[in-house]
């Protein structure tokens, strides 16, 4: 069973009147295909009964022609560590816009058009995915989020270059990642460690993984520090520090540090925000080492997802910074052929933290033993990186409707409960699914001869949605329709004298009831 999110931080941001407008890039697909990108602007405005209203105005189709204004109001919003989450799942009529340069809107002739949304502002970004059932399925993506690690597909890099009184040594290392010419040296002994900074482990390679859309990826090459000591290639989302002459001494490591001002030489930090909850990384490698050993013949990769404190890889970091880790270090060359690695995050180890998502410190390397590489310094261990994803699942895992669990199949979506009676109220259902942060949205109403409940899973990047009915026959709803959208591993939220809410819209105490059967209090202030 997945640990839920922990609540005790989950609070709604206090909102102000007037509407924000956010200005980005909006990418378009219809019916699945991409049909282009254009700056567009989205109004965000702040309702007196603590809900939104998210307006999409003279929204066009690429090529295609006016759709019109869209407009969701009475949006639920709720705030987890400085993030606000907007969700709705909504009937409306499309309008027409004010664009003088349109001659038509289409969206008005559409009538009821269900539309789903789900959103998250942090500081003055918002990142916003909606989906339009009409004209084949319209799927729209507002901005750029903080669940991919950008530059994913390893095709921009910039120059790093470490200096060293009147000499330079330079390599191009990818945007968002960074090698031994950009790191630090450190300790008593850094006139002696800086010599393992000349050696900068990446380079523009145009060997590509099978069918990429990309022309580069990154090449990892090994090297000899003073002549004689093996130092694997690494390449990191943090900065790389040389603390020590001992190759396997923790001073040796790759970290990352979130108040640090300092910038790569593409103007960027040395760390990578990610605020999402992935379920796994997946990446493409091919590896070669220069000179076979038995013994010490893996590759690895590393990643730690923290709460944004000081955090070092390896080394005798902040336990409580973690939120999850995944690592594979036994990643073997296979001939030296391109593969896709996926690897786990593992929450369940780390939620005693109650530590909540900030940063991601990823770690690739030719070796997954520090000071054990290729000793020919003509020959060195290689290892290819080509297009790295953050995975988000929204499969459900378990429904329990009125005491009876739904015996779920793979790619089953529909389903029927007989042999239940009396009322039905969305106490009596337990979800959950498979990703760590996914939402779900459960719905009930009355249909004839029962009620059809609709349970949504949307992946914590809200990218995807996945959506399962069950006819219950012969029950009564005792309303027409009842609808609740909560974290995964979250049955219910109740304020304290007991009535249910979808989420903590004002302040006060509200009990949190999880699908294990426990309870916790939580204080909005």
């Amino acid at each position: 069973m997945k640990k839920i999110i922990t609540l005790s931080a989950l609070a709604l941001m206090a909102l102000t009147a007037g509407a924000t407008d956010y200005t980005d890039r909006l990418s378009v697909s219809l019916g699945g295909m991409p049909i282009g990108n254009q700056e567009t602007t989205i109004s965000v405005d702040a309702q007196d009964n603590g809900k939104y209203t998210l307006s999409l105005n003279n929204f066009q189709l690429a090529g295609l022609g006016g759709i019109g204004n869209i407009v969701l109001a009475d949006v639920d919003a709720t705030e987890k560590s400085g993030m606000t989450t907007l969700a709705a799942d909504q009937v409306i009529k499309i309008t027409e816009g004010d664009d003088p340069d349109v001659q038509m809107w289409m969206g008005p002739m559409l009538g009821d058009v269900p539309v789903s949304l789900r959103a998250d502002i942090s500081g003055d970004k918002l990142y916003a995915v909606i989906t339009i059932d009409g004209f084949g399925g319209v799927d729209v993506v507002f901005g750029e989020g903080t669940y991919q690690i950008k530059n994913s597909g390893f095709e921009n890099f910039h120059t790093a270059t470490y200096v060293d009184g009147e000499t330079s040594y330079s390599s191009d290392e990818p945007n968002a990642w960074h090698s031994f010419n950009s790191g630090v040296a450190a300790g008593s002994m850094a006139m002696l460690t800086k010599l393992a900074l000349y050696n900068g482990s990446t380079s523009i390679s145009e060997d590509v993984r099978p069918g990429s859309t990309g022309t580069k990826s990154v090449l990892l090459k090994s090297a000899m520090v003073l002549g004689f000591q093996p130092a694997n290639g690494t390449m990191t989302t943090g900065r790389m520090q040389a603390g020590s002459l001992t190759a396997t001494d923790p001073a040796n490591c790759a970290f990352i540090n979130m108040e640090s001002e300092d910038v790569d030489g593409n103007g960027d930090p040395f760390y990578t925000v990610i605020n999402g909850r992935p379920d796994s990384l997946a990446v493409w490698v091919k590896y070669q080492q220069g000179q076979e050993q038995e013994e010490y013949k893996y590759a690895t990769i590393s990643a730690i997802l923290t709460n944004g404190g000081y955090y070092q890889d390896p080394g005798d970091s902040i336990a409580a910074n973690v939120v999850a880790k995944a690592g594979n270090n036994a990643i073997e060359s296979n001939g030296a052929a391109w593969q896709r690695v996926v690897i786990p995050f593992n929450y369940a180890d780390f939620s005693a933290n109650n530590a909540e998502p900030q940063a991601l410190l990823v770690t690739i390397s030719t070796n997954a033993q520090p000071g054990v590489g290729s000793s020919d310094a003509a020959n060195p261990d290689q290892l290819n990186v080509d297009d790295i994803e953050l995975i988000y699942n929204n499969n459900l895992t378990a429904l329990n409707i009125k005491g009876t669990d739904i015996a779920l199949e793979a790619g089953k979506t529909a389903y029927e409960l007989d042999g239940v009676s009396g009322e039905i109220s969305l106490d009596d259902i337990t979800a959950e699914a498979d990703g760590e942060g996914a939402l779900i949205n459960t719905t009930i109403e009355s249909v004839e001869g029962g009620a059809q409940v609709t349970v949504k899973v949307t992946s914590n990047d809200y990218l995807k949605t996945n959506t399962y009915t069950v006819l219950v026959k012969g029950v009564t709803t005792g309303i027409d329709k009842a609808e609740a959208t909560t974290v995964n591993g979250v049955k219910a939220i109740y304020t304290i004298d007991g009535r249910r809410v979808s989420s903590m819209d004002a302040k006060g105490i509200y009990v949190v009831r999880k699908t294990d059967g426990t309870t916790v209090k939580v204080m909005n202030k």
